[in-house]
């Protein structure tokens, strides 16, 4: 994807990197002597929101995923097959585009040093530039084991990996700055679109915190807690935020009017901005002239309880013209496997007539985070802290009924309430790209993986065997090459 405008400075920063560890030091005078406004800080700000754009522009950086029950893969199957390899782009990829994102992070927070102008504005773009680099960070720690901590754009060869723990210390330093610097909301400015808000950094501190609390930082009780805290600031804040409706959520509308309840971390894609977004494309099926690089495991969809939720999260019949449809699981279909409704939907292809499509780019909204993860957030964590509490259960309540399923049964013990949670978070943001990290913390992967359907696709066959030693993936080769430090 490429941006119709380039500002010569920040081309200067980010000129055509394979790698992060590779540097370019022409121009770094004109660079550094540039930042003297809050307008010049914006301007790097907006290469910040563009490399974290690209990070859910397709599925390439989220291939990962596929290894959760809810997703299977038809592309760069190995990852599914807990085959991985470190000479592939799909470890490349991600990797590649978080550390874009913190590069141009760490030039904003660094250059803001030398920028004088309005205090609140300089702090809002502060804000904006700590919970980037913060996420970025969290993407990559739930991908790779080990990671170089970069603060700075100095170039170094020698960096050496760190663990988990450490890279989850800088996060919560990250988002914990974003949240003092950040603004309760942005009014009607543009950024109200995309732009994280406090509740944007709390609710991301809640799942900072939930998954510092499992496998493999394993920090327990405390954390849990931590998590629970959090989310409940975002739950009973000032911030606008809460539940809404399915149709509300997911849906054709223009992106950029499409201001649900439930909006915290969303990336919008429209023609004038960051251009269209190839990640539905990647949920719709050929037979639409989609990729179908992403669909549900069989077992995963015949277990989704029935109801609402199940009708829009699922698409199980395809429409090849104006009067033969099939079902998803033909097996004259080149991948039979039931696809994401929700996930595909965008403002610009004509869903009466699906199979007339032809683009391969859309206009429409992606969610990062929204309420739903974290009202379910905190009632996992406050169960595991010290036992589901009302809020906790009115929170469930509120879900199950929008799905039209039957109440919790009260007085759950919070082993047996937390459990029930997580798997209503499953289904809720069935996906959504969250189930495969829910799995890793929780160290349910062999659990889940032994259910897999006799008659899937990717048969168990054909797979590895999932174990701790293939939770995350190998830092990429073209990396160790640069520096041999990271092995």
């Amino acid at each position: 994807m490429k941006k119709t405008i380039f500002l010569i400075a920040i081309a200067l920063v980010t000129a055509s990197c394979e790698s992060f560890l590779e540097e370019d030091p022409k121009g770094q005078f004109m660079v550094d002597s540039y930042f003297k406004t809050v307008a010049d800080l914006e301007t790097a700000l907006n290469e910040v929101t563009y490399e974290t754009s690209n990070y859910y522009y397709e599925g390439k950086c989220l291939n990962m995923a596929c290894r959760g029950d809810d997703l299977t893969a038809s592309n760069y199957t190995v990852l599914e097959r807990f085959q991985q390899q470190d000479d592939e782009q799909y470890v490349a990829s991600p990797w590649n585009c978080c550390y874009k994102c913190i590069k141009q992070c760490n030039n904003v927070i660094i250059q803001s040093e030398k920028v004088t102008g309005d205090e609140t504005q300089l702090n809002n773009i502060l804000g904006i530039a700590y919970f980037y680099r913060g996420w970025a960070y969290y993407n990559l720690v739930r991908w790779f084991d080990k990671l170089p901590l970069i603060l700075d754009n100095e170039p170094n060869l020698d960096v050496k990996a760190v663990d988990q723990a450490t890279i989850y210390e800088q996060i919560v330093k990250d988002l914990e700055a974003a949240e003092a610097l950040l603004p309760n909301s942005w009014g009607n400015n543009y950024k109200a679109l995309t732009a994280p808000s406090v509740a944007t950094a709390k609710a991301a501190l809640a799942e900072v915190f939930l998954s510092m609390a499992g496998y493999p930082v394993k920090k327990g009780t405390e954390y849990y807690a931590k998590a629970a805290a959090k989310a409940k600031e975002v739950i009973n804040g000032p911030y606008g935020v809460d539940f809404d409706t399915y149709e509300n959520i997911f849906n054709t509308n223009d992106p950029r009017t499409n201001l649900n309840k439930e909006r915290l971390l969303t990336f919008v894609y429209y023609n004038a901005s960051t251009e269209r977004n190839a990640l539905f494309q990647c949920f719709m099926p050929a037979e639409y002239s989609g990729w179908n690089w992403f669909s549900a495991e069989r077992t995963f969809f015949r277990e989704f309880p029935e109801g609402p939720r199940k009708d829009l999260t699922f698409l199980t019949t395809i429409q090849k013209n104006a009067t033969t449809s099939i079902s998803w699981d033909d097996p004259t279909r080149k991948f039979p496997a039931p696809h994401y409704r929700k996930m595909m939907l965008n403002s610009e292809m004509d869903f009466t007539q699906p199979w007339t499509n032809s683009a391969w780019r859309y206009e429409g909204i992606i969610f990062a985070l929204r309420f739903t993860q974290t009202a379910l957030t905190y009632a996992e964590a406050i169960a595991r802290s010290s036992g589901p509490d009302n809020l906790a259960y009115e929170l469930m309540d509120k879900i199950r009924t929008r799905a039209e399923l039957p109440l919790y049964d009260r007085g759950l013990s919070g082993s047996d309430f937390a459990k029930q949670v997580v798997q209503e978070r499953a289904w809720e943001l069935a996906g959504e790209f969250t189930r495969w990290f829910d799995l890793c913390r929780l160290e349910m992967v062999e659990e889940v993986f032994a259910k897999r359907a006799s008659d899937e696709v990717i048969s168990s066959a054909d797979c590895g065997t999932p174990s701790k030693s293939n939770y995350y993936l190998p830092i990429p080769a073209s990396e160790k090459v640069l520096n041999p430090n990271l092995e």
